[in-house]
């Protein structure tokens, strides 16, 4: 039986993906499970899905504790979230990342896999700018990294897609082609011991927004084009976090450490003057040396 993990946030699809893939299993005539994780996080909140797959009906009913596959849907979780607990000796960590493999920095020894399913599913048109869908891209490179199913059972999958089918396909295909393998570079542990906890996530007290440092969740950041800036006052009105303030002019300023890059503040921005951009610290998982 293989076990498999996935990794991601509202919004990216990690749920559907674990469907898709269980789908795929069936498809190829094998036997499926799969079921998500997650409560009331928002867009942005990490969310876990898991998949079992085996070639004979499956009895467990429980999580995912020891996996055989990991499947990172952003970057930015391998420094905030511990992805890679209970993953197998030998298994294979899979990573969304432009990076190769081998600048992936990881806290065990494991096999790594990369596919730049965002730039994908750019490519593709699959959501939006600012929340890429990034799902059938990685089922795609999952497929080729592990062979556990066929591409043609992915992209048969796809049917069930709600929106895009045929690009989505596409996408699946352009990881498929597309997925990297190697080693990731492991971490010792007293270097990882020097690195300051990561901030935590999943779901949080009733505190003011404003308080929360949730920058670690963010894998694109807003830049405001203040020369186009017509001080409308939609991405202070809209922001859910209250990392937006007004200047002495009136004019917007982001408040970093509260900004997790949800991207609405660039979706409802009229006149299109905030663009979202690859933030520097969601390059490289654990770090990128």
């Amino acid at each position: 039986m293989l076990e498999v993990r996935f990794h991601g946030r509202g919004g990216q699809g990690a749920v559907l993906a674990s469907e898709l893939l269980a789908h795929a299993a069936f498809l190829d005539g094998k036997w499926p499970q799969s079921f998500p994780f997650f409560g009331v996080e928002r867009r942005g909140a990490p969310v876990t899905a898991y998949v079992r797959i085996d070639d004979r009906p499956i009895a467990l009913r429980t999580s995912i504790t020891v996996p055989d596959v990991v499947v990172v849907l952003e970057t930015g979780l391998l420094r905030t979230v511990p992805v890679t607990d209970g993953l197998r000796e030998g298994g294979l960590l899979l990573v969304n990342s432009a990076l190769p493999p081998e600048l992936i920095e990881v806290p065990i020894p494991v096999r790594t896999a990369t596919v730049d399913a965002t730039g994908i599913a750019r490519a593709r048109g699959l959501g939006s700018p600012t929340m890429p869908i990034v799902n059938t891209a990685m089922l795609g490179a999952l497929a080729r990294a592990t062979g556990v199913v066929s591409l043609d059972a992915v992209r048969g999958s796809i049917v069930h897609v709600p929106a895009k089918p045929r690009e989505n396909r596409e996408a699946a295909a352009d990881g498929f082609a597309a997925v990297r393998s190697g080693e990731g570079r492991h971490l010792p542990v007293a270097r990882r011991a020097e690195r300051a906890p990561p901030l935590p996530e999943g779901p949080i007290a009733a505190v003011p927004s404003s308080t929360l440092v949730t920058s670690s969740w963010r894998t694109l950041r807003p830049v405001i084009r203040l020369e186009k800036c017509t001080r409308c006052n939609f991405c202070w009105k809209y922001c859910p976090d209250d990392a937006i303030e007004l200047d002495p002019s009136g004019f917007p300023v982001i408040r970093e450490a509260h900004c997790k890059g949800c991207g609405i503040c660039a979706a409802e921005c009229p006149p299109k003057t905030i663009e979202m951009v690859l933030d520097a610290g969601a390059r490289g998982g654990w770090g990128v040396r």
